[in-house]
Protein backbone atom coordinates (compact mmCIF):
# COMPACT_ATOMS: atom_id res chain seq x y z
CA UNK A 1 0.00 0.00 0.00
CA UNK A 2 1.20 3.87 -0.48
CA UNK A 3 3.14 5.29 2.24
CA UNK A 4 0.60 8.10 2.49
CA UNK A 5 -1.93 5.54 2.74
CA UNK A 6 -0.37 3.57 5.56
CA UNK A 7 0.86 5.73 8.01
CA UNK A 8 -2.82 6.51 9.08
CA UNK A 9 -3.48 2.73 9.58
CA UNK A 10 -0.74 2.70 12.07
CA UNK A 11 -1.85 5.95 13.55
CA UNK A 12 -4.77 3.73 15.07
CA UNK A 13 -3.15 0.76 15.71
CA UNK A 14 -3.38 0.99 19.41
CA UNK A 15 -7.34 1.85 18.93
CA UNK A 16 -7.25 -1.36 16.68
CA UNK A 17 -5.68 -3.68 19.22
CA UNK A 18 -7.84 -2.59 22.13
CA UNK A 19 -11.28 -2.96 19.69
CA UNK A 20 -10.49 -6.01 18.46
CA UNK A 21 -10.15 -7.76 21.54
CA UNK A 22 -12.98 -6.15 23.25
CA UNK A 23 -15.48 -7.50 20.01
CA UNK A 24 -13.58 -10.54 19.04
CA UNK A 25 -16.22 -12.73 19.91
CA UNK A 26 -19.58 -11.31 18.74
CA UNK A 27 -18.70 -9.47 15.38
CA UNK A 28 -18.73 -11.74 12.85
CA UNK A 29 -19.39 -11.00 9.67
CA UNK A 30 -21.97 -12.05 7.68
CA UNK A 31 -24.18 -12.23 4.87
CA UNK A 32 -27.80 -13.32 4.13
CA UNK A 33 -26.47 -15.85 1.08
CA UNK A 34 -24.58 -18.25 3.59
CA UNK A 35 -23.95 -18.91 7.27
CA UNK A 36 -20.66 -18.67 7.09
CA UNK A 37 -18.83 -16.38 9.31
CA UNK A 38 -15.62 -15.40 9.35
CA UNK A 39 -13.28 -14.61 11.87
CA UNK A 40 -11.64 -11.02 11.72
CA UNK A 41 -10.25 -7.49 13.15
CA UNK A 42 -13.41 -5.46 12.99
CA UNK A 43 -10.71 -2.88 11.32
CA UNK A 44 -9.46 -4.85 8.68
CA UNK A 45 -12.18 -7.69 7.24
CA UNK A 46 -9.94 -9.85 5.59
CA UNK A 47 -12.67 -11.63 3.23
CA UNK A 48 -11.53 -14.34 0.89
CA UNK A 49 -11.54 -13.90 -2.30
CA UNK A 50 -13.78 -15.77 -4.59
CA UNK A 51 -15.82 -17.05 -2.11
CA UNK A 52 -19.90 -17.01 -2.77
CA UNK A 53 -20.86 -15.22 -0.27
CA UNK A 54 -18.44 -12.27 -1.21
CA UNK A 55 -19.66 -12.02 -4.72
CA UNK A 56 -22.03 -10.25 -6.95
CA UNK A 57 -22.61 -11.80 -10.21
CA UNK A 58 -24.62 -9.39 -12.71
CA UNK A 59 -26.62 -12.19 -14.22
CA UNK A 60 -28.06 -12.44 -10.61
CA UNK A 61 -28.05 -9.35 -8.92
CA UNK A 62 -28.84 -9.47 -5.48
CA UNK A 63 -28.46 -7.77 -2.17
CA UNK A 64 -25.43 -8.70 0.53
CA UNK A 65 -26.08 -7.58 3.81
CA UNK A 66 -22.82 -7.42 6.38
CA UNK A 67 -22.92 -6.64 10.15
CA UNK A 68 -19.91 -6.08 12.74
CA UNK A 69 -21.95 -7.16 15.43
CA UNK A 70 -23.72 -5.97 18.84
CA UNK A 71 -20.75 -5.24 20.28
CA UNK A 72 -19.30 -3.11 17.83
CA UNK A 73 -18.09 0.81 18.49
CA UNK A 74 -17.21 2.98 15.43
CA UNK A 75 -14.12 5.31 15.97
CA UNK A 76 -14.88 8.41 15.40
CA UNK A 77 -14.28 10.41 11.83
CA UNK A 78 -13.57 7.19 9.68
CA UNK A 79 -14.43 6.16 6.22
CA UNK A 80 -15.59 2.34 5.16
CA UNK A 81 -12.96 1.09 2.40
CA UNK A 82 -14.43 -1.99 0.53
CA UNK A 83 -11.97 -3.64 -1.76
CA UNK A 84 -13.19 -4.85 -5.08
CA UNK A 85 -12.37 -6.37 -8.56
CA UNK A 86 -14.08 -7.30 -11.57
CA UNK A 87 -13.37 -10.64 -13.48
CA UNK A 88 -14.23 -8.13 -16.79
CA UNK A 89 -14.28 -5.15 -16.64
CA UNK A 90 -17.85 -4.05 -16.81
CA UNK A 91 -18.54 -2.43 -20.48
CA UNK A 92 -20.63 1.20 -21.30
CA UNK A 93 -23.71 -0.58 -21.53
CA UNK A 94 -23.81 -2.99 -18.14
CA UNK A 95 -22.93 0.20 -16.37
CA UNK A 96 -25.32 2.40 -17.88
CA UNK A 97 -28.15 -0.64 -16.98
CA UNK A 98 -26.89 -1.65 -13.42
CA UNK A 99 -26.44 0.19 -10.36
CA UNK A 100 -23.86 -0.48 -7.06
CA UNK A 101 -24.74 0.99 -4.11
CA UNK A 102 -23.45 0.81 -0.28
CA UNK A 103 -26.23 1.34 1.78
CA UNK A 104 -25.91 2.18 5.87
CA UNK A 105 -28.90 2.85 8.22
CA UNK A 106 -28.46 7.23 7.06
CA UNK A 107 -26.91 7.18 3.36
CA UNK A 108 -26.84 5.37 0.34
CA UNK A 109 -23.16 5.17 -1.67
CA UNK A 110 -22.65 4.63 -5.41
CA UNK A 111 -20.01 2.51 -5.68
CA UNK A 112 -17.89 3.15 -9.04
CA UNK A 113 -17.55 0.41 -12.29
CA UNK A 114 -14.42 2.32 -13.29
CA UNK A 115 -12.82 4.94 -12.23
CA UNK A 116 -13.95 6.96 -15.50
CA UNK A 117 -14.69 10.17 -13.15
CA UNK A 118 -10.41 10.50 -12.14
CA UNK A 119 -9.50 10.06 -15.84
CA UNK A 120 -8.51 6.29 -15.19
CA UNK A 121 -9.36 3.66 -17.81
CA UNK A 122 -9.29 0.25 -15.85
CA UNK A 123 -7.87 -3.02 -17.40
CA UNK A 124 -8.67 -6.27 -16.14
CA UNK A 125 -7.48 -7.54 -12.96
CA UNK A 126 -7.44 -3.46 -11.25
CA UNK A 127 -8.69 -4.04 -7.48
CA UNK A 128 -10.27 -0.80 -6.40
CA UNK A 129 -9.72 0.36 -2.93
CA UNK A 130 -13.10 2.75 -2.50
CA UNK A 131 -13.81 4.68 0.92
CA UNK A 132 -16.78 5.99 2.21
CA UNK A 133 -16.92 8.31 5.04
CA UNK A 134 -19.42 6.62 7.87
CA UNK A 135 -20.76 8.87 10.82
CA UNK A 136 -20.05 8.76 14.10
CA UNK A 137 -23.35 6.88 14.92
CA UNK A 138 -22.06 4.23 12.13
CA UNK A 139 -23.45 0.63 13.85
CA UNK A 140 -21.65 -1.05 12.03
CA UNK A 141 -24.78 -3.07 9.85
CA UNK A 142 -24.56 -2.22 5.98
CA UNK A 143 -25.86 -3.61 2.83
CA UNK A 144 -23.84 -3.91 -0.96
CA UNK A 145 -26.42 -4.22 -3.52
CA UNK A 146 -26.33 -5.06 -7.36
CA UNK A 147 -29.44 -3.59 -8.77
CA UNK A 148 -30.82 -4.09 -12.75
CA UNK A 149 -31.84 -0.59 -13.46
CA UNK A 150 -34.25 -0.99 -16.08
CA UNK A 151 -36.02 -3.60 -18.54
CA UNK A 152 -33.71 -3.91 -21.17
CA UNK A 153 -32.42 -6.65 -22.03
CA UNK A 154 -28.45 -7.26 -21.47
CA UNK A 155 -26.83 -9.82 -24.37
CA UNK A 156 -23.30 -11.74 -23.48
CA UNK A 157 -21.61 -12.55 -20.44
CA UNK A 158 -21.60 -10.35 -17.70
CA UNK A 159 -18.97 -9.47 -15.23
CA UNK A 160 -18.87 -10.63 -11.46
CA UNK A 161 -17.70 -7.88 -8.61
CA UNK A 162 -15.78 -9.98 -5.80
CA UNK A 163 -15.18 -7.80 -2.97
CA UNK A 164 -11.78 -8.41 -1.71
CA UNK A 165 -11.55 -6.90 2.03
CA UNK A 166 -13.36 -4.43 4.36
CA UNK A 167 -11.75 -1.63 6.42
CA UNK A 168 -12.50 0.37 8.85
CA UNK A 169 -9.81 3.49 8.56
CA UNK A 170 -9.45 6.90 9.42
CA UNK A 171 -11.59 9.30 7.19
CA UNK A 172 -10.25 9.82 4.26
CA UNK A 173 -10.68 11.48 0.35
CA UNK A 174 -8.32 11.51 -2.64
CA UNK A 175 -6.25 8.94 -4.99
CA UNK A 176 -3.30 7.15 -5.25
CA UNK A 177 -2.46 4.08 -7.71
CA UNK A 178 0.12 1.18 -6.93
CA UNK A 179 0.27 -1.23 -10.04
CA UNK A 180 -3.25 -2.60 -10.43
CA UNK A 181 -4.24 -1.20 -6.94
CA UNK A 182 -6.16 2.20 -7.27
CA UNK A 183 -7.76 4.03 -3.99
CA UNK A 184 -10.02 6.39 -4.78
CA UNK A 185 -13.38 7.94 -2.42
CA UNK A 186 -16.06 10.47 -2.94
CA UNK A 187 -15.68 14.19 -3.25
CA UNK A 188 -13.07 14.05 -5.76
CA UNK A 189 -13.36 14.62 -9.42
CA UNK A 190 -10.90 15.58 -12.48
CA UNK A 191 -11.40 18.77 -13.79
CA UNK A 192 -11.16 19.32 -17.87
CA UNK A 193 -7.91 21.05 -17.26
CA UNK A 194 -6.41 18.30 -15.63
CA UNK A 195 -6.36 19.04 -11.89
CA UNK A 196 -8.35 17.72 -9.02
CA UNK A 197 -10.86 18.46 -6.93
CA UNK A 198 -11.69 17.71 -3.17
CA UNK A 199 -14.62 19.17 -2.24
CA UNK A 200 -15.70 17.36 1.77
CA UNK A 201 -18.82 16.70 2.97
CA UNK A 202 -20.93 19.54 4.05
CA UNK A 203 -20.14 19.68 8.07
CA UNK A 204 -19.69 22.98 9.81
CA UNK A 205 -16.41 24.47 9.74
CA UNK A 206 -16.89 24.75 13.50
CA UNK A 207 -17.94 21.33 14.08
CA UNK A 208 -15.61 20.11 16.61
CA UNK A 209 -12.72 17.22 15.44
CA UNK A 210 -13.58 18.41 11.75
CA UNK A 211 -10.36 19.25 10.57
CA UNK A 212 -7.97 17.52 7.61
CA UNK A 213 -4.47 17.37 6.58
CA UNK A 214 -3.50 17.14 3.00
CA UNK A 215 -0.78 14.86 1.75
CA UNK A 216 0.57 15.16 -1.92
CA UNK A 217 3.04 12.84 -3.24
CA UNK A 218 5.19 14.01 -6.53
CA UNK A 219 6.89 12.12 -8.87
CA UNK A 220 10.15 12.95 -10.84
CA UNK A 221 10.08 14.52 -14.22
CA UNK A 222 7.14 16.85 -15.34
CA UNK A 223 7.08 20.83 -14.75
CA UNK A 224 5.00 21.16 -11.66
CA UNK A 225 2.57 20.68 -9.14
CA UNK A 226 0.89 23.11 -6.73
CA UNK A 227 -2.49 23.27 -4.14
CA UNK A 228 -4.98 26.24 -3.89
CA UNK A 229 -7.07 26.21 -0.79
CA UNK A 230 -9.31 29.24 0.40
CA UNK A 231 -7.38 31.47 -2.54
CA UNK A 232 -4.18 30.81 -1.59
CA UNK A 233 -1.49 28.51 -3.69
CA UNK A 234 1.05 26.34 -1.80
CA UNK A 235 3.91 25.53 -4.91
CA UNK A 236 6.28 23.41 -4.58
CA UNK A 237 10.31 23.62 -5.88
CA UNK A 238 11.68 20.86 -8.67
CA UNK A 239 13.34 19.07 -5.85
CA UNK A 240 10.20 18.39 -3.80
CA UNK A 241 8.70 14.71 -3.84
CA UNK A 242 5.52 16.04 -1.38
CA UNK A 243 3.53 18.54 -0.44
CA UNK A 244 1.98 18.58 3.15
CA UNK A 245 -0.51 20.90 4.28
CA UNK A 246 -0.81 20.96 7.74
CA UNK A 247 -4.89 20.91 9.18
CA UNK A 248 -4.36 24.46 10.69
CA UNK A 249 -5.04 25.74 6.78
CA UNK A 250 -7.88 23.11 6.22
CA UNK A 251 -10.91 23.25 8.39
CA UNK A 252 -14.45 22.81 7.13
CA UNK A 253 -15.99 22.59 3.89
CA UNK A 254 -13.69 24.24 1.14
CA UNK A 255 -12.89 22.81 -2.07
CA UNK A 256 -8.77 21.76 -2.44
CA UNK A 257 -7.33 22.26 -5.70
CA UNK A 258 -4.71 20.10 -6.39
CA UNK A 259 -2.83 20.64 -10.23
CA UNK A 260 0.33 19.96 -12.34
CA UNK A 261 1.80 16.98 -14.27
CA UNK A 262 3.79 16.14 -10.96
CA UNK A 263 0.93 14.87 -9.53
CA UNK A 264 1.06 10.91 -8.19
CA UNK A 265 -1.26 10.73 -5.42
CA UNK A 266 -3.04 13.06 -2.76
CA UNK A 267 -4.78 12.43 0.61
CA UNK A 268 -6.82 14.31 2.54
CA UNK A 269 -7.56 12.75 5.96
CA UNK A 270 -9.31 13.57 8.81
CA UNK A 271 -6.32 15.00 11.59
CA UNK A 272 -7.55 16.95 14.60
CA UNK A 273 -5.78 20.12 15.31
CA UNK A 274 -4.02 19.61 18.73
CA UNK A 275 -4.46 22.42 21.33
CA UNK A 276 -1.17 24.82 21.31
CA UNK A 277 1.49 24.38 22.33
CA UNK A 278 1.10 20.33 20.51
CA UNK A 279 3.32 21.33 17.66
CA UNK A 280 1.93 21.88 13.93
CA UNK A 281 3.55 19.40 11.35
CA UNK A 282 4.80 21.52 8.53
CA UNK A 283 7.36 22.39 6.10
CA UNK A 284 9.55 26.20 6.93
CA UNK A 285 8.23 27.26 4.14
CA UNK A 286 4.56 27.08 5.54
CA UNK A 287 5.67 28.44 8.65
CA UNK A 288 7.41 31.71 7.00
CA UNK A 289 4.32 32.74 5.51
CA UNK A 290 1.47 31.31 7.78
CA UNK A 291 -0.65 34.29 8.42
CA UNK A 292 -0.89 35.59 12.07
CA UNK A 293 -5.02 34.18 11.96
CA UNK A 294 -4.06 30.73 11.63
CA UNK A 295 -2.03 31.05 14.90
CA UNK A 296 -3.23 29.00 17.88
CA UNK A 297 -1.71 31.14 20.50
CA UNK A 298 -1.60 35.09 19.30
CA UNK A 299 2.33 35.34 20.73
CA UNK A 300 4.12 32.50 19.73
CA UNK A 301 3.01 29.23 17.58
CA UNK A 302 4.91 26.23 17.15
CA UNK A 303 5.93 24.12 14.82
CA UNK A 304 7.16 20.83 13.40
CA UNK A 305 9.28 20.42 11.14
CA UNK A 306 7.41 17.59 8.41
CA UNK A 307 10.61 16.04 6.88
CA UNK A 308 12.35 16.19 10.03
CA UNK A 309 10.15 15.44 13.07
CA UNK A 310 12.75 16.07 15.59
CA UNK A 311 13.34 19.36 15.13
CA UNK A 312 11.22 22.08 15.85
CA UNK A 313 10.24 25.27 14.71
CA UNK A 314 9.08 28.62 16.96
CA UNK A 315 7.49 31.61 15.21
CA UNK A 316 7.09 34.56 17.87
CA UNK A 317 4.75 37.66 17.35
CA UNK A 318 7.51 40.24 17.90
CA UNK A 319 11.62 39.72 19.59
CA UNK A 320 10.00 40.84 23.27
CA UNK A 321 8.35 37.31 23.20
CA UNK A 322 11.06 35.26 21.66
CA UNK A 323 13.54 36.87 24.13
CA UNK A 324 11.15 35.86 27.12
CA UNK A 325 11.03 32.27 25.71
CA UNK A 326 14.98 32.34 24.88
CA UNK A 327 17.54 35.13 25.17
CA UNK A 328 18.45 33.45 28.71
CA UNK A 329 19.39 30.31 26.70
CA UNK A 330 21.26 32.07 24.12
CA UNK A 331 23.34 33.12 27.08
CA UNK A 332 23.80 30.00 28.69
CA UNK A 333 24.53 28.37 25.30
CA UNK A 334 26.92 30.74 23.20
CA UNK A 335 26.96 34.07 24.87
CA UNK A 336 31.03 34.80 25.95
CA UNK A 337 31.49 35.15 29.69
CA UNK A 338 28.09 33.86 30.45
CA UNK A 339 28.04 30.32 29.25
CA UNK A 340 27.25 27.61 31.64
CA UNK A 341 25.61 30.33 33.87
CA UNK A 342 21.79 31.06 34.24
CA UNK A 343 21.80 34.87 34.42
CA UNK A 344 18.89 36.95 35.72
CA UNK A 345 16.50 38.91 33.47
CA UNK A 346 17.89 42.33 35.11
CA UNK A 347 21.72 40.77 34.05
CA UNK A 348 20.49 40.88 30.42
CA UNK A 349 18.01 43.26 30.04
CA UNK A 350 20.52 45.63 28.44
CA UNK A 351 22.28 43.06 26.52
CA UNK A 352 21.53 42.11 22.80
CA UNK A 353 20.14 38.44 22.50
CA UNK A 354 19.69 37.11 19.02
CA UNK A 355 16.84 37.83 16.32
CA UNK A 356 16.78 34.25 15.30
CA UNK A 357 18.03 31.01 16.95
CA UNK A 358 18.87 27.44 17.44
CA UNK A 359 19.81 24.83 20.32
CA UNK A 360 20.69 21.22 20.13
CA UNK A 361 19.37 18.80 22.49
CA UNK A 362 22.14 18.19 24.29
CA UNK A 363 22.13 22.04 25.38
CA UNK A 364 18.60 22.40 26.26
CA UNK A 365 19.15 19.58 28.70
CA UNK A 366 22.08 20.75 30.41
CA UNK A 367 19.96 24.37 30.84
CA UNK A 368 16.83 22.95 31.45
CA UNK A 369 18.41 20.16 34.29
CA UNK A 370 20.71 23.48 35.87
CA UNK A 371 16.84 25.21 36.49
CA UNK A 372 16.07 22.46 37.56
CA UNK A 373 18.36 22.09 40.11
CA UNK A 374 19.31 25.68 40.95
CA UNK A 375 15.14 25.95 41.51
CA UNK A 376 15.66 28.94 39.24
CA UNK A 377 12.73 31.27 38.62
CA UNK A 378 11.94 30.33 34.82
CA UNK A 379 9.52 32.71 33.19
CA UNK A 380 6.12 31.18 32.19
CA UNK A 381 6.97 30.58 28.64
CA UNK A 382 10.62 29.31 29.35
CA UNK A 383 8.22 26.56 31.31
CA UNK A 384 5.87 26.03 28.37
CA UNK A 385 9.09 25.49 26.16
CA UNK A 386 10.53 22.58 28.59
CA UNK A 387 7.16 21.02 28.72
CA UNK A 388 6.62 20.56 24.90
CA UNK A 389 10.41 19.67 24.00
CA UNK A 390 9.89 16.92 27.50
CA UNK A 391 6.61 15.88 25.18
CA UNK A 392 8.76 15.40 21.94
CA UNK A 393 11.50 13.30 23.10
CA UNK A 394 14.17 16.24 22.53
CA UNK A 395 15.23 16.17 26.35
CA UNK A 396 14.03 13.58 28.44
CA UNK A 397 13.54 13.13 32.40
CA UNK A 398 15.77 10.23 34.16
CA UNK A 399 15.20 10.23 37.96
CA UNK A 400 16.61 13.66 39.50
CA UNK A 401 18.13 14.91 35.78
CA UNK A 402 17.45 16.14 32.43
CA UNK A 403 19.44 14.42 30.00
CA UNK A 404 19.14 14.86 26.25
CA UNK A 405 17.07 13.23 23.57
CA UNK A 406 17.29 13.62 19.99
CA UNK A 407 16.29 16.93 17.59
CA UNK A 408 16.51 20.71 18.30
CA UNK A 409 14.97 23.66 18.46
CA UNK A 410 14.69 27.24 15.92
CA UNK A 411 13.21 30.34 15.99
CA UNK A 412 12.58 33.78 14.30
CA UNK A 413 10.01 36.34 14.60
CA UNK A 414 7.12 38.11 12.54
CA UNK A 415 9.05 41.26 13.75
CA UNK A 416 11.63 40.52 11.28
CA UNK A 417 11.21 41.97 7.54
CA UNK A 418 10.09 39.49 5.00
CA UNK A 419 13.26 38.67 3.20
CA UNK A 420 15.26 38.55 6.26
CA UNK A 421 12.90 36.31 7.72
CA UNK A 422 13.73 33.99 4.62
CA UNK A 423 17.64 34.21 5.82
CA UNK A 424 17.02 33.45 9.40
CA UNK A 425 14.94 30.50 8.35
CA UNK A 426 17.52 29.07 6.22
CA UNK A 427 20.44 29.99 8.47
CA UNK A 428 18.39 28.40 11.53
CA UNK A 429 17.16 25.47 8.86
CA UNK A 430 20.72 24.19 8.22
CA UNK A 431 22.05 24.49 11.92
CA UNK A 432 19.19 21.94 12.74
CA UNK A 433 19.96 19.80 9.79
CA UNK A 434 23.59 19.69 11.65
CA UNK A 435 22.30 18.84 14.92
CA UNK A 436 20.62 15.80 13.73
CA UNK A 437 23.10 14.73 10.97
CA UNK A 438 26.79 13.30 11.68
CA UNK A 439 27.27 13.34 7.60
CA UNK A 440 26.69 17.15 7.31
CA UNK A 441 28.63 17.12 9.93
CA UNK A 442 31.52 15.22 9.04
CA UNK A 443 31.12 17.27 5.51
CA UNK A 444 31.48 20.52 7.30
CA UNK A 445 34.43 19.83 9.47
CA UNK A 446 36.65 18.71 6.20
CA UNK A 447 35.51 22.15 4.61
CA UNK A 448 36.93 24.06 7.57
CA UNK A 449 39.98 22.22 8.25
CA UNK A 450 41.06 22.76 4.56
CA UNK A 451 39.67 26.45 4.17
CA UNK A 452 41.54 29.36 3.28
CA UNK A 453 43.76 30.98 6.20
CA UNK A 454 42.76 34.47 5.19
CA UNK A 455 39.48 33.79 5.19
CA UNK A 456 39.09 31.65 8.65
CA UNK A 457 40.94 34.40 10.46
CA UNK A 458 38.91 36.61 9.18
CA UNK A 459 35.56 34.46 9.98
CA UNK A 460 37.00 33.84 13.68
CA UNK A 461 37.59 37.39 14.26
CA UNK A 462 33.97 37.99 13.23
CA UNK A 463 32.71 35.48 15.58
CA UNK A 464 34.44 37.03 18.36
CA UNK A 465 32.85 40.43 17.47
CA UNK A 466 29.59 38.87 17.67
CA UNK A 467 30.45 37.62 21.23
CA UNK A 468 30.34 33.72 20.07
CA UNK A 469 32.65 31.53 22.45
CA UNK A 470 35.55 30.69 19.21
CA UNK A 471 37.12 27.94 22.04
CA UNK A 472 33.98 25.96 20.95
CA UNK A 473 34.73 24.15 17.93
CA UNK A 474 31.16 22.98 17.73
CA UNK A 475 29.59 26.18 17.51
CA UNK A 476 32.52 27.57 15.43
CA UNK A 477 31.92 25.14 12.55
CA UNK A 478 27.64 25.52 12.79
CA UNK A 479 28.19 29.34 12.59
CA UNK A 480 30.78 28.82 9.27
CA UNK A 481 28.31 26.36 8.03
CA UNK A 482 25.54 28.42 8.90
CA UNK A 483 26.54 31.96 7.61
CA UNK A 484 27.38 30.65 3.92
CA UNK A 485 24.31 28.51 3.61
CA UNK A 486 21.92 31.48 4.77
CA UNK A 487 21.68 32.83 1.25
CA UNK A 488 21.88 31.76 -2.53
CA UNK A 489 25.36 31.12 -3.87
CA UNK A 490 25.30 34.45 -5.94
CA UNK A 491 25.13 36.05 -3.18
CA UNK A 492 27.99 34.85 -1.38
CA UNK A 493 30.59 37.03 -2.75
CA UNK A 494 29.38 40.62 -2.13
CA UNK A 495 28.39 39.27 2.02
CA UNK A 496 31.57 38.24 2.58
CA UNK A 497 33.98 40.66 0.64
CA UNK A 498 31.59 44.23 1.65
CA UNK A 499 28.77 43.14 4.69
CA UNK A 500 30.58 41.31 6.87
CA UNK A 501 34.33 43.07 6.64
CA UNK A 502 32.45 46.63 7.39
CA UNK A 503 31.74 45.29 10.68
CA UNK A 504 34.82 45.00 11.82
CA UNK A 505 36.13 48.47 10.47
CA UNK A 506 37.47 50.68 13.36
CA UNK A 507 37.21 48.27 16.04
CA UNK A 508 39.71 45.85 17.99
CA UNK A 509 39.17 43.21 15.40
CA UNK A 510 39.77 45.54 12.21
CA UNK A 511 43.85 44.06 11.99
CA UNK A 512 42.17 40.74 11.20
CA UNK A 513 40.76 42.06 8.24
CA UNK A 514 43.10 41.23 4.80
CA UNK A 515 43.96 44.68 2.61
CA UNK A 516 41.41 46.44 1.42
CA UNK A 517 40.91 46.37 -2.79
CA UNK A 518 40.30 50.40 -3.57
CA UNK A 519 39.23 49.67 -7.35
CA UNK A 520 35.90 47.76 -6.16
CA UNK A 521 36.23 49.34 -2.05
CA UNK A 522 35.65 45.86 -0.90
CA UNK A 523 37.78 43.41 0.72
CA UNK A 524 37.57 40.97 -2.93
CA UNK A 525 40.49 38.58 -1.74
CA UNK A 526 37.86 37.07 0.93
CA UNK A 527 35.02 36.59 -2.24
CA UNK A 528 36.56 34.00 -4.03
CA UNK A 529 37.43 31.42 -0.38
CA UNK A 530 33.55 31.95 0.28
CA UNK A 531 32.05 31.67 -2.74
CA UNK A 532 33.60 28.18 -3.48
CA UNK A 533 32.89 27.22 -0.23
CA UNK A 534 28.80 27.91 -1.05
CA UNK A 535 28.89 26.07 -4.37
CA UNK A 536 30.35 22.79 -2.52
CA UNK A 537 27.64 23.53 0.53
CA UNK A 538 24.93 24.04 -1.86
CA UNK A 539 25.77 21.06 -3.98
CA UNK A 540 25.70 18.35 -0.69
CA UNK A 541 22.48 19.91 0.65
CA UNK A 542 20.50 19.40 -2.74
CA UNK A 543 22.17 15.91 -3.06
CA UNK A 544 20.88 14.56 0.32
CA UNK A 545 17.88 16.54 0.68
CA UNK A 546 17.00 18.59 -2.45
CA UNK A 547 17.66 21.76 -0.68
CA UNK A 548 20.08 24.43 -1.33
CA UNK A 549 21.83 27.85 -0.32
CA UNK A 550 19.08 30.51 0.64
CA UNK A 551 16.38 27.32 1.42
CA UNK A 552 15.47 25.09 3.46
CA UNK A 553 11.91 24.71 2.55
CA UNK A 554 10.46 22.54 0.07
CA UNK A 555 7.12 24.77 -0.97
CA UNK A 556 6.39 28.42 -1.16
CA UNK A 557 3.06 30.05 -0.35
CA UNK A 558 2.26 32.35 -3.25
Amino acid sequence: MDKLFLKNYLYFLPVFIFLSIFIYSSCGIKTETTKESFEHDVFNLEIASGSLNNSLDFSNPQKLKFSFGSSFTVFPNSSLEIAYTFNTIPSENIKKNYILTLETDTHSWTLPMDLSFLGINLTSGALIHYAIPVQNNFNGRFNITLTKKGSESITGSKPVLNIQSIQLVNQWYGFAQEGQKYFASPFVSRRNNGSYAILTPNISPQAANYSFELAVSLKEGGQNAAVEIDARRFTAFASADRIFIPSSLIRGRMPVIIFGDRISSFKLSHSPLGAFPIPIKADPGLVLDLPRESWRNSSWEIFKWDRFPSLLMLDTANYNIQNRLLKRLAFFVEKAGFRGTLPHDEEIADLHGWNAHDYKAEDLARFFDAAKKANFPLLTEERVLESVLLNEGIIIKKGNDIVSGTGGIMSISRQTQSTLRRTFMAHEGFHGLFFIDEDFREFNKGRWENFDETARTFFLAFLDFKIYDTADEFLVLKEFKGHILQQPVARIRGYFSRNLPSLLVDTEYSDALPPKDDLTNSWQVLADPFFMEGEAFSDYVNKRWGLAAGRVWTIAID
